[in-house]
Parts: C-alpha cells; sequence; structure tokens
C-alpha cells in the first residue's frame, strides 16, 4: 500500500470517529434533555388557593361603609348605581369584594404589580364590583352613573405621598393597569390617593380592579434557566419586599428591576401526578442576570408558609 492510500485510511478513519463522536455527544445532550423533568401548568393549584370573592347585600338605606375582612372601607350607594341599560338601581343589590394586600395573596391570585411594563410600588389592589337582578330576572353587572365616583378606604400600617389611582384591564390576556379612568371607560374621579390614619382614600371613577400604586424605573432584567428542569410550565414570580411588588415572568423573564432591590424569587408548578414543586431564591439584583433554577419537592402547607412569610 502506497503512502497515499495510507494517508486516505487515516483519513477516513480519523473522520469516522470525529462523525461518531459528535454524534454521541449530541445524542447525550438530547437523551439528557428528554430526562428533564416535566411539569403541568400550576394554574389550576394557584386558582383553588386564590382570595375568596366576599358578598354584601345592600337592603335597606344606611350611612355605610361596607368593611371587607381586611379591613378595606366602601362607601356604596344605590343612587351612584345603575343597569348598564340606565335604568335605576332599587334595593336590594349585591356588592362583591376582593382584598390583596400580601405578597401571597397577589401571587396566588396571580396579579402582578406592573403597569404597562413598569414596576409599581403598592399599597394593594383591590377589586369592587355591584349585581342587581333587572326586570327580566337576568343578574346585570352595575355600573356607576355618569360623573358619579365611589369612595374607598385602603389600609396600611405606613402610607407613601403620590399614589396613584390605577384601574386594571385585561391586555392580551394578562393583568395590567392604568392611571386613566376614560382609557377604561370610566368617569373623571381623583388621580391620587390621599392619605388617613389608616391608610389611603380615593374617590375612584370606575368598578373592578384598582391598585395603589406609584410607578418606578428600573432597567435590570431576569432570567431563568435550569440543567435538570423543564421551566415553561414553571410560574415565576419575583418579589420585592421594599415595594410590595410582585413581577411575574413572562418567557421566563422578568425585567424593569431598579438597582441594588432585594427580592424572593419563588418558582411554582405542579407534575402529571398533581404533586407540588418550587424553587426559592433571595437575592439582590444590582445588573441584568440568570438564575439557574432547581425544583424540589414541596408539599401545600409548606408552600403557603413560605409565602406567608414574604
Amino acid at each position: 500500500m502506497n503512502k497515499q492510500k495510507i494517508f486516505l485510511v487515516i483519513g477516513s478513519t480519523f473522520l469516522f470517529l470525529f462523525i461518531f463522536f459528535i454524534s454521541s455527544c449530541s445524542t447525550e445532550r438530547i437523551d439528557s434533555q428528554d430526562e428533564f423533568n416535566s411539569y403541568e401548568s400550576p394554574n389550576q393549584y394557584l386558582n383553588s388557593k386564590k382570595e375568596g370573592e366576599q358578598v354584601f347585600v345592600i337592603d335597606t338605606n344606611g350611612t355605610g361603609p361596607i368593611v371587607g375582612q381586611d379591613s378595606t372601607l366602601i362607601w356604596i350607594s344605590k343612587h351612584i348605581l345603575e343597569f348598564p341599560n340606565g335604568d335605576e338601581v332599587e334595593w336590594p343589590y349585591t356588592v362583591k369584594l376582593i382584598e390583596l394586600y400580601t405578597a401571597q395573596e397577589m401571587i396566588y391570585y396571580q396579579m402582578p404589580t406592573v403597569s404597562q411594563g413598569k414596576i409599581m410600588e403598592t399599597g394593594g389592589e383591590i377589586r369592587v364590583r355591584a349585581f342587581k337582578e333587572n326586570s327580566q330576572g337576568i343578574v346585570k353587572e352595575l355600573r356607576l352613573k355618569e360623573d358619579r365616583t365611589l369612595r374607598i378606604d385602603m389600609p396600611s400600617d405606613s402610607t407613601v405621598e403620590n399614589m396613584n389611582v390605577f384601574y386594571g384591564y385585561d391586555s392580551n390576556g394578562a393583568p395590567n393597569w392604568t392611571t386613566s379612568s376614560a382609557a377604561v371607560g370610566g368617569n373623571p374621579a381623583d388621580d391620587f390617593f390621599s392619605t388617613t390614619l389608616i391608610g389611603y382614600r380615593a374617590n375612584i371613577g370606575k368598578l373592578g380592579w384598582i391598585n395603589c400604586g406609584k410607578t418606578m424605573q428600573g432597567h435590570n432584567d431576569i432570567s431563568f434557566t435550569s440543567e435538570t428542569d423543564h421551566l415553561e410550565n414553571v410560574a415565576f414570580f419575583t418579589y420585592l419586599p421594599e415595594y410590595n411588588s410582585v413581577l411575574k415572568a413572562q418567557n421566563l423573564s422578568s425585567g424593569g428591576i431598579p438597582d441594588s432591590t432585594k427580592v424572593k424569587i419563588i418558582g411554582i408548578a405542579v407534575n402529571a401526578d398533581n404533586e407540588l414543586f418550587n424553587s426559592y431564591i433571595e437575592s439582590t439584583i444590582n445588573s441584568d442576570g440568570s438564575f439557574n433554577i432547581i425544583m424540589q419537592a414541596t408539599t401545600d402547607l409548606e408552600l403557603s408558609e413560605l409565602l406567608f412569610s414574604f
């Protein structure tokens, strides 16, 4: 065999081994991805933990206010309400209230405090609605009469000046917030909350979701990756204790976090056997960054106690 043939044989053997090595590495990588832990959507679990809607039946005239279980105060009389077609409202009618003041409550309800991409410092989120059966026996959601407002007081142990009145609305299936009552079909009302001895007070221009908050400037983005778990069905929430603000990750990323902000990050997932998993990280954010996630088995009680400690 001449030298040219020897070189051809050696070259072919080397090329074969190289391709085999690359193929093996690729296969191992694919196999390892296939062995990652997979999860289902945690929405059913989170929905089961949501704050219940409080129901108040108003059947007579009075001085008010309605008092929520977390001490929200609402002054709402039939004189400021009407049916969607403009008909007058008579007693009895029903008022429904949801109160979200803690990180645990906002996380379980999946109601982040982000307004059009900007993080909000918040004094809490509430939803106020009113209902009445019409003359055809159909229950209708009521609205405020033109130019009428609804007074609310939201409790707080400490207050911050110049907190805006935010109105909640749906944005492509996700909650969002705006300071414009007109943008959500509401009446002219207070732009800011005033402070009281118990917290915040404002006259609002539309029934529905209300947030007592203030947007903040921040430019740090964080993301989530894993070498052990598929994360596409993991719900990630980032809590900013200094601002009582909750972010929910979109496409495994959260952004707009101010410098030197301490955060608590919780990932929540449920597997195909309906077993609960979570990951928990505490950090201080000073720049863009990525967190490596390792999901761990947990229980409903353990997760609830962890969120309560936020």
